[in-house]
């Protein structure tokens, strides 16, 4: 984490992706801290994996739109397609074009 980036409490409970992404799109430093979070799970960082699963998890529902399932979701420890590449679109971009 760097000195400019903020800290973010957990939530009470995790956010949906409509919810989540709405947050990045509002607030650029939320999407660094989530974007952040996201790079360093897929690198294997436990700690990032159990902070971007205390900000999100997406609905059911959500997850049926986009053709996923949610036990892809749940069952793996950093999910790739199926989860956490989704909220790294939307923060990636947010901070390029924001």
């Amino acid at each position: 984490m760097t000195a400019k980036e903020k800290k973010f409490p957990k939530p009470t409970k995790p956010q949906s992706l409509k919810r989540i992404v709405r947050k990045i799109l509002a607030d650029p430093d939320y999407a660094l801290f989530i974007h952040r979070h996201v790079l360093n799970a897929r690198n294997g960082d436990a700690e990032a994996v159990r902070t971007v699963r205390a900000h999100f998890k997406p609905e059911t529902a959500e997850l049926s739109a986009l053709n996923l399932k949610a036990s892809d979701f749940d069952s793996k420890p950093c999910p790739g397609t199926s989860g956490f590449m989704l909220l790294d679109f939307a923060a990636a971009h947010h901070g390029i074009l924001g």
